[in-house]
């Protein structure tokens, strides 16, 4: 298995993501590609949980549907997953809690007792996950000293004597199957090799990596799914960064006091979902009309209200996209993996800075949260854009903060300089920042904030298109969908479909020009995104004029499959 799905199930509290990020990072440092995701549902304690990892010799982008390794801790796991099973497929079963329940023929059953060799050892019965996982390491050929040094890294905390005896039990699951397995039924799947150094990286973690090199000196966020692992990353390290962490009591706190910070001249940053959000909106447009720089990152899931709150979507785009009363300029980025969520965090912070206006990250909990092996970001690369600022010079006490310019946007002072006090005003102001509430001074201020978005427009990179530029097929996602699609690209091509495929990240201002290229130079088009109205294809509809005919919509809770586009790509094909 050079390119392999690896799945471990079980219940809440036997240590489900704990062991799949240990098997994730031995494969990583034997020098494998890795993709994992988890999947929980929303219940403080109990219930079903599923770590699931793609381990393969080269890059890739997403997970696939079926499993190819499964470690099943108790019988719902095999009740829930044993149909998952490719051909073939290999499951460490344990003996203690599951039973083979009548898996399909080809498929190599291990049956292991994992609670008994755990005690046996000294370790509680919740340790039987490490004994699958050094049941796991001998059958995959991998170096059970590479897995000692991911249990010292994922178990770091923890007292030495937890260390030691966490090993010792995933050495018992080693030997078990080392005495019991022969030779022959052993893979080489994990065998260590040489490869460029990576390391394993959630698009949370991309995101907390670019603000702090961005220079972010305040994060806001009341706790909620998808965005936590940002609060428990940055409110760890906000006093060796020199960063202000403020938990408040909502999210409408959250926000206002991100505007206050960025006032003050702080980059400022606030992370929420769409529930989080709806309470945001009066304030997203406080922050349009004050024209206070700002980032928000929206991590998407299910609604609406509560709806599916640990699983993932994309159905806020509309929302984000017209959420607060009347127009102001907001700028809106979807990045599509973990590079782009670094960079886009970076370009986020310099647009807020230069246009002077919020922008919002739009993610969902399946870029969130899903873990992909990168290369480490080169930050001599980064580069740091304050926009236009008032000069010494410049100082004066008839200065203007909403100065009308060309450009509509207005020189910004640098809080503390002596003589560039301004006014903050949430009404309609003149160019001082006086209330006004004149005929002619609304049309200029409401022209002047507006023009930003066209200057803007002028500026922005295109989207970037993928595959076979002559192909007459073509693909269009957005966000977290990137990755499937870019896999089934792979798989079309092999069986000789060439097709194209054009990805959103900038979806305001929308670059309409481009897009209406690629759909007239497309004899047929599949719009893929995670909602049921086709949200984006909506967008394109009305911004275009072209109606896109061909939809592929998902939203049950779970990330779309590279195999569900490839079939209706062939279907497309056929029917051409």
């Amino acid at each position: 298995m050079n390119d392999f799905i690896f799945k471990i199930a079980g219940e809440a509290g036997q240590g489900i993501a704990s062991a799949g990020l240990i098997l994730s990072k031995t494969a990583l440092r034997s020098g494998h590609f890795v993709f994992a995701s988890s999947e929980y549902p929303s219940l403080i304690r109990g219930g079903h949980n599923v770590f699931v990892a793609r381990i393969a010799e080269e890059a890739i982008h997403s997970l696939r549907s079926d499993v190819d390794l499964l470690i099943a801790l108790n019988q719902n796991a095999v009740d829930l997953h044993g149909k998952e099973l490719s051909p073939g497929a290999v499951v460490i079963l344990n003996s203690d809690k599951a039973v083979d329940f009548g898996f399909p023929s080809g498929v190599n059953i291990f049956s292991i007792p994992l609670i008994k060799l755990a005690q046996e050892n000294g370790g509680q019965e919740l340790m039987m996950n490490n004994v699958a996982l050094g049941a796991t390491i001998f059958l995959l050929g991998a170096d059970f000293e590479i897995l000692t040094s991911a249990i010292h890294d994922i178990f770091s905390s923890a007292k030495p004597e937890v260390i030691d005896l966490n090993i010792k039990v995933a050495r018992a699951g080693f030997d078990f199957a080392k005495e019991n397995f022969t030779e022959s039924q052993r893979s080489g799947s994990l065998k260590a090799k040489k490869a460029a150094k990576k390391i394993l990286m959630s698009g949370n973690d991309a995101i907390c990596l670019a603000a702090v090199a961005a220079g972010c000196k305040f994060f806001a966020a009341y706790p909620m799914t998808p965005i936590n692992s940002m609060i428990s990353y940055l409110s760890a390290q906000a006093k060796k960064l020199g960063m202000v962490y403020f938990q408040p009591e909502d999210e409408i706190a959250g926000i206002n006091s991100a505007i206050g910070a960025s006032s003050a001249g702080l980059r400022s940053m606030v992370a929420t979902s769409g529930g989080g959000f709806s309470l945001m909106t009066e304030a997203f447009g406080l922050a349009g009309m004050a024209e206070v720089p700002l980032v928000i990152v929206e991590g998407q899931r299910p609604g609406p209200s509560t709806g599916l709150p640990t699983w993932s979507g994309q159905g806020d785009l509309r929302f984000v996209l017209h959420a607060s009363q009347d127009d102001f300029p907001r700028i809106i980025l979807a990045p599509g993996d973990q590079e782009e969520c670094f960079w886009q965090t970076i370009e986020a912070f310099n647009l807020a800075d230069k246009y002077q206006t919020p922008v919002v990250i739009l993610v969902d909990k399946f870029l969130c949260e899903s873990q992909k092996s990168v290369v480490a970001f080169d930050e001599s690369k980064v580069k740091i854009n304050q926009g236009l600022r008032l000069s010494k010079e410049d100082q004066k006490k008839d200065y203007l903060r909403y100065q009308i310019t060309e450009s509509g946007i207005s020189p910004r002072p640098v809080i503390g300089r002596p003589g560039q006090t301004f006014i903050f005003n949430s009404d309609e102001h003149d160019q001082a920042g006086f209330s006004e509430e004149s005929s002619d001074n609304r049309k200029a201020m409401m022209e002047k904030r507006m023009r930003k978005l066209t200057t803007l427009q002028k500026e922005m990179p295109q989207p970037q298109v993928y595959g076979f530029p002559e192909a007459t097929t073509g693909l269009i996602s957005w966000g977290s969908t990137k990755g499937a699609v870019l896999e089934a690209q792979k798989t079309l091509a092999d069986q000789g479909v060439e097709t194209r495929f054009l990805h959103l990240n900038y979806l305001n201002p929308f670059p309409a020009e481009a897009v209406e290229s690629f759909l007239r130079n497309s004899q047929q088009i599949l719009m893929i995104e995670q909602n049921i109205a086709g949200q984006a294809a909506g967008l394109i509809r009305e911004k275009t004029g072209i109606k896109i005919e061909n939809l592929l919509l998902n939203y049950d809770g779970r990330p779309i499959m590279p195999e569900e586009i490839v079939k209706r790509i062939e279907t497309l094909v056929k029917i051409k």
